[in-house]
Formats: C-alpha cells, structure tokens, sequence
C-alpha cells in the first residue's frame, strides 16, 4: 500500500514531536509504518501561554531533525499531503484550521479535545458530514495498552459501571475538562459507550468529580485530579469482578492511537462513532451547566 503523506497543522504540543517520531523514524521500536509526516503548517495561539511559548522549540525539533517542511498556510499545505493531523493545542482553533481540510475532503484527525465547545464540535461534525469529509478525534488515553487490554478481558462480563480518573487541570481559554479532564471523559466512554442521560458535576480547587446516569441506568464517574498524585486509570466494574487499571509508565503512550490514526487514513473509516465523540464534548458542557447550577443537568440541555 502506498505510504501516505501527512501534514500537521499547529506545532504546539508535544504530541507533534512524537507521533512524528513514532511515524518518520524507522529505528524506532514502536515505529508505526504506512505513513509520514511531510509537512506542516506552524499555528500557534498568541494569548496562550501553552501556545505560544513552546512552538519555536517543537518547530525546531521537526524541521531540522525529522525534515519536516514548512508551508505558510493550510491551503498551501493541502497541496503537499494526502491526510492530515490537526494537532493544535487550543481547541478554540479547531473549527476554523479544520475548515479547509473538511472542504478538500481529506481525511483528518483532530488531537482532542475535538472542540473547546460542543457547539464548535456540533459544527465541525455537520461541515464533514457536508462534505463527505473523514473525521476522527481521540485522546491517546482510550488507546492505552493497559486499558485495552482490561476492554478485551472477557472474564469481566458485562460493564456495569465504570470510575475513571486523569489529571484534569485548567485552563480559562478551554474551560471545565476541555483543557485536560477530556483524558478521564475518553477512559470513561471508551467502557461505558454512549447513552449518559444526565449527570451531576461537583468543581472544588483540587478535584473534579462527575456522576453521569447512563439511560439503562449504569452509573460512570470522572475524577480530575489537581492536587496530590496524578495518573490516567479506571476501576471497571463487571457483572463477574471488579478490576482497576492505570497506564503502563514503560510503554509509548501514543503508539496504539496512531495505528488507529494510519488505519483511519487508509480506510477512511473512524474507530469511534461521531455520536460517541459529540456525547462526550456534550457531557463536559453539561458538567459545567452543573456546577454553575449546582444541580443535575440533562445532555439533552446543551444544544
């Protein structure tokens, strides 16, 4: 099969220096082949401080070690790939750099989270379906080699409920869990699924805390953690035992996603139902109705 050519756009997180790793350098033991990183267009944000100090050393690092090449916009980069990876860190960016690749209809993979809204995600979703374009938006988390294996484990039965956990700071430019709680969303969907019919969320300094009613009335939980140890995990509970799963430290984390990322590419076909990935930008959004009311709310709120 043909290797096809990817450019990124936003070179502002890590993720870029990594994923390209793991695509361009054959070397590496968790190399992942049918693809490589080409080109890129270097997007930051001016008023993000996570933005914008940081892109000049990830900019540096792909041209001069990986030889990836710079274009001045994303209309220029259409022209030199057959995919793309949205990867800018704020997701107030999303909907207008996805724009152009949704109208090209390229496929496109959007870093999470896929929106710092769910009315910019509810967009993004009717303009690819417009134009029959491939979409797939995904933390790294739901493709953690410990958490997949525990999904296999079928001594675990049916799920019946699910408590997952990640780091879940903040940030007033991509608010709630958008910022970061969207790791622990991802972990919880990735076993529960969609269906959460309404949920309660409860914000203190230190801890996040979201207890969402599945519409078979399964309960699943999110905690965020801001104050003492942090780490990405869930207890899951089955209709035979009770198993609790954290990241493997010693196993690339983003290894599994960009196989899904290069499968997705080739066959233009999302791993995760789009209704799947709405539910849970709708869900952070109704955790923050929540905690504003200080009661529960139902999704079928957020429009």
């Amino acid at each position: 099969m043909k290797e096809i050519k990817i450019g990124i756009i936003g070179f502002d997180t890590s993720h870029v220096t990594a994923f390209t790793k793991h695509l361009n350098d054959v070397n590496d033991p968790y190399y992942v082949p049918g693809g490589k990183v080409v080109a890129g267009y270097p997007s930051f944000s001016p008023d993000l401080e996570a933005s914008y100090s940081r892109v000049d050393g990830f900019t540096k690092e792909l041209t001069e070690k990986w030889g990836v090449k710079l274009v001045p916009s994303i209309k220029k980069l259409l022209k030199e790939v057959d995919a793309v990876l949205l990867e800018s860190v704020d997701g107030r960016r999303h909907l207008k750099e996805a724009l152009p690749v949704i109208k090209s209809g390229k496929p496109l993979f959007i870093d999470k989270p896929m929106a710092a809204s769910f009315k910019d995600t509810k967009k993004i979703a009717a303009l690819a379906k417009q134009y029959n374009c491939p979409i797939f938006s995904s933390s790294s988390l739901r493709y953690e080699h410990n958490l997949i294996n525990l999904r296999k484990d079928k001594e675990l039965g049916a799920i019946i409920g699910c408590d997952a956990f990640s780091p879940a700071l903040l940030n007033p430019t991509n608010p709630g869990l958008f910022w970061y709680g969207i790791h622990g969303v991802e972990i919880l969907y990735s076993f529960m699924g969609a269906g959460c019919q309404k949920l309660f969320s409860k914000y203190t300094e230190g801890t996040h805390v979201v207890v969402g009613e599945w519409k078979d009335g399964r309960i699943g939980t999110v905690r965020g953690l801001r104050k003492g140890a942090y780490s990405y995990g869930a207890t899951v509970f089955g209709t035979n035992k009770v198993v609790q799963a954290t990241y493997a430290e010693d196993i690339p984390i983003y290894a599994q996603l960009i196989k899904e990322i290069i499968s997705f590419f080739q066959t233009g076909k999302s791993p995760i139902p789009i209704e799947e990935t709405l539910e849970m930008m709708k869900f952070m959004q109704a955790a923050m109705l929540s905690e504003k009311k200080g009661k529960e709310v139902f999704l079928s709120q957020i429009k």
